[in-house]
């Protein structure tokens, strides 16, 4: 039996002055499979590979964002797409197992912003992201990242959120429509953090005043079966000056 940690992490551009408290949280999560957006850095997440004693692959993204995933399990293929729809990036990286089976996670940073023609943009590019699985029939496989869109039933804490978030979603009167990961969940894929945690919020974002859930796991069925714990990271200080995102991570159990 393999235990297989994988975390997400949206590292906020990833820039160098942020390394040493990067590097301090990963070191601390001790993951095996670490996908990291907002990884804008190329140099930043090969210094992060070689501390961490992984190996990497960094993807441009279809703007000035783009991603990277970082794996102590051999990398055996991998392959970005980033056109529209399928925008900012989705990484799809194959990993050899120590079972001499595979891996395949893929890695997304979706459009943001909660307004109702991004979330149309989402539901769009998560279309787009089915068709890609359901042609290259991965085998076992993760879908990861910051998806930018909110769960049913999740709370978003809005009067916290910064004025001009406020201001945009006053333009929608504060509804928040709910497409892209419904239409994950329709497809078959498990919602890890909540499949564990049913009540609590998970939020990832803004660590010193959390308000939104934006960053997930899912698994195929069969995967799901699998899952022993998902977490968000934050039992270590350094994480509040890390990013302005908090790494999501879950543990499987794979024969």
């Amino acid at each position: 039996m393999t235990r297989v940690r994988c975390l997400t992490y949206n590292i906020d551009g990833g820039t160098v002055a942020y390394l040493e408290s990067l590097c301090a949280v990963l070191t601390h999560a001790q993951a095996d499979i670490i996908a990291l957006t907002e990884a804008n850095d190329a140099e930043v997440v090969a210094t992060l590979a070689k501390r961490l004693s992984l190996q990497h692959v960094w993807a441009k993204g279809s703007g000035d964002r783009h991603v990277a995933l970082l794996s102590r399990f051999p990398v055996a293929a991998w392959h970005v797409y980033h056109t529209p729809p399928l925008t900012q990036a989705a990484l799809e990286v194959r990993l050899q197992l120590p079972n001499s089976e595979t891996l395949t996670v893929y890695n997304v940073h979706l459009l943001p912003y909660l307004l109702l023609p991004f979330e149309l943009r989402r539901w769009q590019a998560v279309g787009r992201l089915l068709e890609i699985i359901h042609t290259n029939r991965p085998g076992p496989h993760l879908i990861v990242g910051d998806l930018n869109a909110i769960a049913p039933g999740d709370r978003v804490l809005q009067p916290q959120n910064p004025p001009r978030m406020r201001r945009l979603m006053a333009w929608q009167f504060n509804v928040i429509f709910h497409l892209a990961i419904p239409r994950l969940l329709a497809a078959g894929y498990v919602d890890c953090f909540r499949r564990l945690h049913s009540s609590e919020d998970g939020f990832t974002w803004m660590p010193q005043n959390r308000t939104t859930r934006y960053d997930y796991i899912l698994a195929e069925a069969p995967l799901a079966d699998k899952l022993r714990a998902c977490q968000v990271v934050d039992d270590i200080d350094v994480v509040a000056l890390a990013s302005d995102h908090l790494p999501l991570m879950a543990e499987f159990d794979l024969r």
